[in-house]
């Protein structure tokens, strides 16, 4: 019950914080590419996991995305801020001590969503990291499904850095919030998780 309500106060506070936002997004066209790479229409942004917050609310209540969130109890909470944003939560994990915590499950559910036309957002760092190295996750479903990759980026006028592992943002109210959408990334044999931590890097240099 403490769980559910907690989930709740920290909603009605990224809420409060959403209404004061100032909200610039460039580069759409970069998405209608991505849209256009697929048969039908699916692609996967790629975020590194400081910025979540800012890029989630700058595709908010738009369509209905794809989120990845695992089955721990921090996992519970960005499921449940990310349902409120109007995404579609996808639960999973990697393995911990041998045992598969759902990310086999996850990886196919979101395989399956893409194959359909459903896109959505990776945080291409997470869940642990390290800071700003692209895992394969992205990589492996966008080879799998056809899927261009979006790099994107975020900045702020000013936030709150977090002391975490992945230096975590959010924007202090009343911020403005630039979110930038890169050339989509066509992924081919050969190519690895290096090719989109170097686009997120430049594409946050030049934005």
């Amino acid at each position: 019950m403490i769980h559910k309500i907690l989930q709740r106060l920290v909603w009605l506070f990224i809420k409060a914080l959403i209404s004061t936002y100032r909200i610039e997004l460039r580069g759409a066209h970069h998405r209608e590419q991505a849209e256009s790479m697929h048969p039908k229409g699916a692609f996967i942004f790629a975020m590194w996991h400081e910025h979540v917050l800012s890029i989630m609310v700058a595709h908010a209540w738009t369509k209905p995305y794809l989120a990845l969130a695992s089955r721990s109890k921090d996992g519970d909470y960005a499921a449940f801020v990310s349902t409120k944003l109007g995404f579609k939560s996808v639960r999973g994990s990697s393995r911990k001590r041998g045992k598969d915590k759902g990310g086999k499950e996850a990886l196919q559910e979101y395989v399956e969503n893409l194959h359909a036309g459903n896109s959505g957002g990776l945080t291409v760092d997470g869940p642990k990291g390290p800071r700003r190295v692209c895992k394969t996750g992205a990589v492996i479903m966008a080879k799998e499904t056809g899927a261009a990759i979006m790099p994107v980026s975020a900045r702020y006028s000013s936030c709150w850095e977090f002391n975490s592992w992945d230096k975590f943002k959010v924007p202090k109210p009343f911020s403005k919030i630039i979110v930038t959408c890169g050339e989509p990334i066509r992924i081919t044999e050969g190519m690895g998780p290096d090719v989109v931590t170097e686009a997120l890097n430049s594409l946050e240099a030049s934005a």
